[in-house]
């Protein structure tokens, strides 16, 4: 595979179809140390800026434009610019990709005061109503979305290391999910998994989130290490586990592309996140 001109970033031929069949891909180390002190630097004030608006358990910031005011955002500017790092998720992926504008991109980080995971899930497919989902797209035009690289690529860059996401590898591509999965998913909620009621400890917790997390067939714990770039099709199952005692400071945001857009615009009023998720228990469960 011919790289581009000035390419930084190699991505060799075995990297595509690994990409393409398992779903994921890590760039190593693509930030240098200068820009990584700088990204730390203004990635701890955000952190603290959403601690400060949502609360101490909060894991995520939304987008560091919104706080434009109170963060300085050229080090992300200098992200975006980093060279070659374009090309090598367009060899990935496809050449209308382009990184998001790093300003545009989130945060994600550990809570500060206990540990906590997420649910197992799928992006998009998990947060619209099984009705409205058939109505709209149904299963066909889904397999299509599921094996076209233009859509559902996301990011997530890590500037201390990070060991909080798990992915099952080859589950992007699968338009139904397996009994065996389905168990894990069905085996508890959000809530349980936050324990908002303090039932346990914080150790107890934090054994019965990583539980669910192994639990999962087929689940793989990815290991970042500051500065790689993890590039994933997030319709695959995947999960975030947060410790406080880890810092965690992860830049999180999507490749784009124009079909990618389009389809997220038309469809956006589908997603009801909270309702489709206690819908498919109720539906799964029975």
């Amino acid at each position: 595979m011919a790289e581009p001109k000035g390419m930084k970033h190699r991505v060799t031929e075995e990297d595509v179809r690994n990409y393409r069949e398992q779903g994921y891909h890590i760039l190593r180390q693509v930030i240098p140390a200068s820009l990584l002190r700088d990204l730390r630097r203004v990635a701890t004030q955000a952190r603290e800026l959403a601690y400060r608006d949502h609360g101490p358990q909060t894991q995520r910031l939304g987008f560091f434009k919104d706080y434009a005011d109170e963060l300085d955002l050229q080090p992300f500017r200098e992200f975006t610019a980093i060279e070659g790092l374009n090309e090598a998720v367009q060899l990935l992926t496809s050449p209308h990709h382009r990184v998001k504008p790093a300003e545009e991109s989130g945060l994600l980080f550990s809570p500060r005061d206990r540990p906590w995971s997420t649910e197992w899930h799928r992006d998009w497919r998990d947060h619209v109503l099984e009705a409205e989902f058939q109505e709209h797209v149904g299963d066909a035009r889904w397999q299509e979305i599921l094996a076209d690289p233009d859509f559902f690529n996301q990011v997530n860059c890590p500037l201390f290391e990070d060991t909080s996401t798990w992915y099952v590898p080859g589950s992007h591509l699968r338009v139904h999910n397996t009994e065996q999965e389905m168990e894990v998913y069905r085996s508890t909620t959000q809530e349980e998994l936050m324990d908002e009621a303090k039932e346990k400890t914080d150790e107890e917790l934090e054994l019965f989130c990583l539980r669910y997390c192994q639990a999962m067939p087929g689940a793989v714990q990815l290991v970042l290490n500051p500065g790689d770039f993890l590039l994933y099709r997030n319709t695959g199952w995947h999960i975030g586990n947060y410790v406080p005692y880890r810092t965690r400071m992860t830049m999180h945001t999507h490749a784009m592309t124009p079909a990618f857009q389009v389809f997220a615009t038309k469809y956006r009023h589908l997603l009801k996140p909270r309702e489709a998720s206690l819908e498919r228990h109720a539906m799964l469960a029975g």
